[in-house]
C-alpha cells in the first residue's frame, strides 16, 4: 500500500470556503471586505449610483476681484439659476446670467468685499430664491449614474513530484493539498492588490481582462485629495479629506493605510483614537479615528502592508465589493499530465471589483512621509 494516495485525483474542488479562511486571519482589505455573494453573469458588468445635485462647483480660470464673468469647469454651469446666491470665502456673489459654463455675477454682493478667485477654486451655492408667483422651474432630475468595471481572471498551479508526494514530511500528510493551500494565499494576496491597485482593461485575445481597483477609481472620477507635500500624516489632514467627503454629499468609515501610516497615525491626540476589542477581528482589536465633524465621524483603520508606501485611502467600505462570475468562484482540478511522474492542481477564479459612488464616497492623502520621525 503507498505511503501517499492521491485520492482527490480527475476531481473539480470548490475552494471559495477555503480561500474565505485563509483571508479571515489576514490583517487585508480582502481580509474586511471579504467575497461578495452577489455574483455577476458579464465580463463586463455594470452598476448604478445615484446622489444629490452638488451645490459645489468649480472654476476653470481666476477671476480678479472686479471680474463679474467667472469661467467654470466643463459642465458646472448646470448647477446655477438667475439669482443664485453663491459664497467664495467671505465674499458673497448673486448670479445675473448663466450661459452654458460661464456665468455673470454682481460681485461683493451685499455689502460683501469682492476677493481674487483662482483657477480650481470651490463656489458653493447656498441659496437660490425665487420671486413669488413664479412659473415651473428647470428640470432638474438626472439619470443615475452607471459604471462598469471588467472582470479579471486569477490563476495559479500547484504540482509535486510522485516522490514528493509519497515522502511522509513533518506536519504534512499530503504535500499538494499543501502547496494548493500555498497558492490560495497567493491569490488572495494578488486580489488584495486588486482591489487597491487594479486597473480597468478591457482586453483582447492576446491582452487579459483586468479589474480596476480603488486607486484607479478615485482617478477616473476626481476623488477628494489632500496633498501632505512629504509630511507626515496629521490630524488636520485627515478631518480636512473627511470634510471634503461629506460636503460631496459621501462619508468615511474606513482608514486604509500601510504600517508607516497607520504608526502615524497612533502618534496623534490620544483623544482622536479609540482601540475597541473585538474577538472575532485578527488582533483581537480594532482602532478608529474619531473626526472632528459636527455629528460625529467615526473611521476604522485598516492597516495593510500591501498598500503605497505614500497614500492612505479614506472611504466608505459599504461602496466596495470583489464579486465572482457566476460559476466561476474560485476552483481547482487535476492537471497531471497522464504518464507523468508528478500530480498537480490547476487553480482558477474569476471576479471583477464594484466601486459605487467613488467621487463622493473615497478621498486620497497623497504624497505622505513613507517613514516615523
Amino acid at each position: 500500500m503507498p505511503v501517499q494516495t492521491y485520492d482527490f485525483q480527475d476531481q473539480i474542488r470548490d475552494l471559495q470556503e477555503g480561500i474565505s479562511l485563509v483571508i479571515q486571519d489576514q490583517p487585508t482589505l480582502l481580509g474586511v471586505i471579504g467575497f461578495s455573494s452577489d455574483a455577476i453573469t458579464q465580463t463586463k458588468f455594470e452598476w448604478m449610483s445615484d446622489n444629490l445635485n452638488s451645490n459645489i462647483a468649480v472654476t476653470a480660470a481666476e477671476a480678479a476681484a472686479g471680474d463679474s464673468t467667472i469661467t467654470l469647469a466643463d459642465g458646472e454651469g448646470g448647477k446655477f439659476r438667475v439669482n443664485a446666491l453663491v459664497v467664495y470665502e467671505d465674499e458673497y456673489l448673486q448670479v445675473t446670467g448663466v450661459n452654458g459654463d460661464e456665468i455673470t455675477v454682481t460681485r461683493g454682493f451685499d455689502g460683501t468685499t469682492a476677493v481674487t478667485i483662482p483657477a480650481g477654486a470651490e463656489l458653493r451655492i447656498v441659496g437660490r430664491p425665487q420671486n413669488e408667483a413664479a412659473g415651473p422651474g428647470q428640470d432638474e432630475s438626472h439619470d443615475r449614474l452607471v459604471d462598469y468595471n471588467f472582470t479579471q481572471i486569477f490563476e495559479r498551479y500547484a504540482a509535486v513530484s510522485g516522490t514528493q508526494q509519497a515522502v511522509r514530511t513533518h506536519n504534512v500528510t499530503n504535500e499538494l493539498d499543501y502547496q494548493v493551500e500555498l497558492r490560495l494565499a497567493e491569490m488572495s494576496r494578488e486580489m488584495n492588490d486588486a482591489l487597491i491597485y487594479g486597473r480597468r482593461i478591457q482586453g483582447s485575445k492576446s491582452t487579459p481582462r483586468m479589474t480596476g481597483g480603488l486607486l484607479h477609481f478615485a482617478q477616473l472620477k476626481n476623488s477628494s485629495k489632500e496633498n501632505l507635500s512629504g509630511e507626515e500624516v496629521s490630524g488636520k489632514a485627515l478631518n480636512d479629506l473627511m470634510e471634503k467627503i461629506y460636503q460631496r454629499g459621501g462619508s468615511a468609515n474606513t482608514i486604509l493605510t500601510n504600517t508607516a501610516g497607520a504608526r502615524q497615525i497612533s502618534k496623534l491626540n490620544k483623544d482622536a483614537i479609540r482601540i475597541e476589542r473585538a474577538e472575532d477581528t485578527a488582533g483581537n482589536y480594532v482602532a478608529s479615528f474619531v473626526s472632528d465633524i459636527v455629528g460625529g465621524g467615526i473611521a476604522t483603520i485598516i492597516v495593510d502592508k500591501n498598500m503605497p508606501k505614500d497614500k492612505v485611502i479614506v472611504f466608505d467600505r459599504s461602496i466596495l465589493s470583489l464579486r465572482p462570475l457566476e460559476g466561476r468562484g474560485v476552483w481547482d482540478e487535476d492537471a497531471t499530465i497522464p504518464g507523468a511522474d508528478y500530480v498537480s492542481r490547476q487553480i482558477r477564479g474569476e471576479y471583477g471589483v464594484e466601486v459605487k459612488n467613488a467621487n463622493e464616497k473615497i478621498g486620497i492623502l497623497e504624497n505622505m512621509s513613507p517613514n516615523v520621525s
